[in-house]
């Protein structure tokens, strides 16, 4: 029978394999978090109003993960036409799962009067046009609550043609 001392030795010895193990194990499998994939999926007029107008931006989150990890807000500065426009930070709850992509919606308000009445007259005009732009651009980062070995956020940045993401642009 083994002494107190000789049991609590071999126990350490055994933890100290398994550790071993653990961090070799980790080692093999090269980076714990892959960099998730961003990218503006839609952008949607709720209501213009007076001199505001509010959108819904969508983004597409794509988790190159084998574990999932949860969205709980976004932050970012909204620009069009080279003019800042918004700054946003809004609460999300998005669970992204293992290899799987979900679209996060978050709004923007903007007081822009320039944005607005370009936008009215291209809305009053209700045609489809190849000369009319509205240049977005979008930077940003999305805050996570996630495990330990992953970035507390993550950046990331869009820029386009408003109209198009409206779906407001000539078709070809």
């Amino acid at each position: 029978m083994l002494s107190y001392n000789a049991r609590k030795k071999s126990v350490r010895i055994a933890g100290v394999f398994l550790l071993i193990l653990i961090l070799s194990g980790f080692a093999g499998c090269g980076k714990l978090f892959e960099q998730p994939g961003l990218k503006i999926h839609s952008v949607h007029i709720k209501k213009i109003r007076n001199l505001e107008a509010f959108f819904r931006v969508d983004i597409e989150v794509y988790n190159p993960n084998l574990i999932s990890f949860e969205i709980k807000s976004i932050e970012c500065e909204v620009e069009m036409d080279g003019k800042p426009v918004a700054s946003v930070a809004y609460e999300v709850k998005a669970l992204i799962p293992s290899r799987g992509t979900v679209i996060v919606p978050f709004e923007v308000h903007s007081t822009s009067f320039d944005i607005i009445s370009n936008l009215l007259n291209i809305l009053k005009s209700n045609r489809k046009t190849e000369n009319k732009k509205i240049e977005y651009k979008i930077n940003g980062k999305i805050n996570l609550s996630s495990p330990f070995y992953a970035p507390s956020s993550i950046a990331f940045n869009s820029e386009g043609d408003l109209l198009e993401k409206l779906g407001l642009s000539r078709q070809q």
